[in-house]
């Protein structure tokens, strides 16, 4: 059992807290800028105590790791601060804005002795493992050509995600799972990039699509959207077949979920992705050992998200 301090009472904590019930962790305290949201939270996630502000979660004897739940820009500065005060941290994907500042949270856990780790379920759902050991066993010859997409349509321009200082757009919202997952697949990094982006009066991108290529002549495109309708794509292709993902980015615990090798099912999955990555969170916590998901991933994908905002322009 892992006792968790969380950081931030909004939509992602919401989803999260049942999970780490439902692990068998203990949720000690919940912080919010609203003491009244906070309460609310608690009462509905059976949080033990609910606190008006984030300082108090850090100081807690009774927490040993945190979960960082606030909008992107709020990341660096919590994470850090939490590490700081001796708590593992598991923070909402993106661990930040920019490689910069991932690596800076990186370094705050190294010289902490804790662990630090980006939030990415669909990594440890199992019909992601095996879509991952079937590329890189070869299954499908050499890898030419992936492709990952994952859209939902945003109205609401008061949310953080329409808010550049905040950290919002949909490179950063959606474009950090699309991007991660294709850097594992290829297991490698991308050489050169070139990117098309749609930009909101609000002035972050409303849509991104970008092309990688890597050192082993690869390519992959990367599509991500808050103006067209939900919709996600993961496949790859290589010299003797391709391999594609039902529910790629999105499966819940309740959705069977089928892999498919040349349009034929070749196993499918009923899992919960939450419930399994905090799980192999706590049983590295246990032992101080490495995140199941190094923060070094999490690192090279926000060096890659840099690399897609230059090349836009």
């Amino acid at each position: 059992m892992l006792r968790w301090g969380i950081i931030g009472a909004g939509a992602a904590a919401g989803v999260m807290a049942p999970a780490m019930r439902e692990a068998g962790h203990d949720l000690a305290v919940v912080g919010s800028r609203s003491l009244t949201r906070a309460q609310s939270f608690a009462a509905r996630h059976g949080v033990r105590r609910a606190r008006g502000g984030y300082d108090e979660v850090l100081t807690a004897r009774d927490v040993e790791a945190v979960y960082i739940a606030l909008h992107p820009a709020g990341h660096e500065e919590w994470a850090v601060a939490a590490l700081d005060a001796g708590k593992h941290v598991l923070c909402e994907r993106p661990l930040s804005v920019d490689a910069g500042a991932a690596a800076r949270i990186a370094a705050a856990g190294v010289a902490n002795g804790c662990m630090v780790m980006e939030a990415q379920p669909h990594r440890f759902h199992p019909r992601t493992q095996a879509m991952i050991e079937l590329v890189d066993g070869g299954e499908i010859g050499q890898v030419r050509l992936a492709h990952a997409a994952l859209s939902h349509r945003m109205r609401d321009l008061d949310s953080f995600r329409a808010d550049p200082a905040a950290g919002g757009g949909a490179l950063l919202d959606v474009g950090v799972q699309a991007v991660a997952a294709v850097r594992w697949l290829l297991a490698e990094e991308p050489d050169a990039v070139q990117a098309l982006v749609r930009r909101w009066r609000t002035g972050v991108d409303g849509a991104t699509v970008a092309l990688l290529s890597f050192p082993s002549g690869a390519a992959a495109s990367v599509a991500v959207s808050f103006e067209a309708a939900a919709a996600e794509v993961l496949e790859v292709a290589g010299t003797y077949g391709s391999v594609r993902a039902g529910a790629p980015f999105t499966a819940g615990a309740d959705e069977e979920v089928a892999l498919e090798r040349d349009g034929r099912v070749v196993g499918t999955w009923r899992a919960d992705p939450r419930v399994r990555m905090l799980s192999a969170f706590a049983h590295a916590a246990a032992g101080r050992g490495e995140a199941p998901l190094p923060v070094e991933d999490a690192v090279a994908t926000a060096s890659v998200l840099d690399a897609v905002r230059a090349a836009a322009g």
